[in-house]
């Protein structure tokens, strides 16, 4: 008997396969520094707004890696890193804005604050897109996708 598949699970399946290997070339002791030194850098000490602080920002970094991965397919087909990201710049800015805010829920601040964190998720956010978006690169020209 032959097994009948449902496209969409396919293309899930597929997506899944290619996020797992994205994510083994990922590292998450960087991703964590890159974090301290861009968001706590003055800060002393760890409270619990720092640790979910700290999480929430490596959840958003792997985020934004995978995104970048997943568009690296238009850079293998000859498009520059930046028209792939004009291609997600709607989710991209998503992303700053949420932890923007979150950062913004946890200390309080004036308007020059939440500018000052939109400004630093926004170049996070960015940063790891870009190291994603260049992985991703990397796989589809040695078809390893």
């Amino acid at each position: 008997m032959n097994v009948v598949y449902n496209l969409g699970e396919r293309r899930r399946k597929k997506q899944w396969k290619f996020e797992r290997s994205m994510l083994r070339s990922l590292s998450i002791h960087e991703m964590r520094k890159d974090a301290e030194r861009t968001f706590f850098s003055g800060q002393i000490g760890e409270t619990v707004g720092t640790l979910y602080l700290m999480d929430f920002c490596l959840d958003i970094g792997i985020d934004a890696y995978l995104l970048g991965s997943e568009y690296a397919r238009f850079g293998y087909f000859g498009e520059t890193p930046e028209q792939a990201e004009k291609r997600c710049e709607e989710e991209l800015d998503a992303l700053a804005g949420q932890t923007a805010s979150q950062f913004t829920a946890w200390y309080t601040g004036g308007e020059r604050s939440i500018d000052e964190h939109r400004k630093k998720s926004s170049a996070f956010i960015k940063k790891w897109w870009k190291k994603g978006f260049t992985e991703g690169e990397k796989k589809y020209r040695l078809r390893l996708h």
